[in-house]
């Protein structure tokens, strides 16, 4: 409790504080930006899922641990869609998620927020490094329980307004495809997670060529840089959600994967009216689809 509470106290930014002198502040710091108080860079840089307890605290109180990884990165996508500052970051848009229940989640997603978790794109490395403690914390628990993993993948989706924290689960979704089939299910109502997953998987070849060229600056920073290399190097880097939709038609929930894909089908608009982007999203649900092979 003590340390969530001085992490909170830390990390967020709130009216009053934007509200002070900004003395030093600089026109790179884009903190602010995704509510995070400034100067915080230098401390989890470089981000590993290893920079701070954030890994001790979901494995000795996961229930704690989820609970302040939602209250953190809610309150960066407020301040993210709502910029407090004169100019803005490229905008995030609303996305619906439809949930088993049929109950809908909106989220904000643009494809920074969606790559966060992978230091994809420029965004707080205290971020990166919360969301990339998750991920590693939820690949573990995977393995040590995989009966377990649905349940925590879609309550982590139920609370989320971010697509930061929702792209982690799509990438242990798409490692775990059978024991996440629910969450995955939930993806797949949304395209333009479908679409900008295929895109940041596009991107990983790019970001393992980059681990390692620079220079270590401090003998301890060689801790989180293996770590990011190992992490790098996880089979499931070369997939997206479009693999893992696929592999999922190759159980019992597979006809309730054809239904989503066939109701996305049929919103499409007529053929003579489509463009391109209908078409590429189109391409992409006949490349998801196991009936067409």
């Amino acid at each position: 409790d003590l340390l969530i509470s001085i992490a909170l106290d830390n990390f967020l930014a709130t009216e009053e504080y934007l509200s002070e002198e900004p003395f030093g502040r600089s026109s790179l710091d884009i903190e602010l930006y995704f509510g995070i108080k400034e100067h915080l860079s230098r401390h989890f840089l470089p981000a590993s899922a290893f920079r701070g307890p954030w890994l001790n605290l979901l494995t000795r109180h996961p229930g704690k641990g989820l609970d302040f990884l939602v209250q953190v990165f809610n309150h960066s996508a407020e301040w993210y869609a709502h910029p407090r500052l004169g100019d803005r970051l490229e905008p995030a848009w609303e996305v619906e998620l439809t949930l088993a229940d049929g109950l809908l989640r909106k989220q904000w997603v643009n494809p920074r927020l969606w790559g966060m978790y992978r230091g994809l794109g420029v965004s707080p490395y205290v971020l990166q490094s919360l969301l990339m403690a998750l991920e590693k914390w939820l690949l573990d628990y995977a393995k040590s329980h995989p009966e377990g993993l649905d349940t925590v993948l879609l309550a982590i989706l139920h609370r989320s307004d971010s697509a930061a924290l929702a792209a982690v689960v799509a990438s242990v979704a798409t490692a775990h495809p059978h024991q996440s089939g629910e969450a995955l299910l939930v993806l797949l109502s949304v395209q333009d997670y479908i679409l900008i997953d295929r895109s940041r998987m596009a991107s990983e070849h790019q970001t393992s060529m980059l681990a390692g060229m620079f220079p270590t600056l401090h003998t301890e920073d060689k801790i989180y840089e293996e770590e990011r290399k190992q992490s790098n190097e996880l089979p499931h880097r070369q997939h997206d959600l479009e693999v893992a939709i696929a592999n999922l038609q190759l159980g019992s929930l597979a006809p309730r994967v054809n239904a989503i894909i066939d109701k996305h089908l049929a919103e499409l608009p007529a053929l003579d009216k489509r463009i391109e982007d209908d078409l590429i999203w189109q391409l992409a649900l006949h490349r998801m689809d196991l009936r067409q092979y």
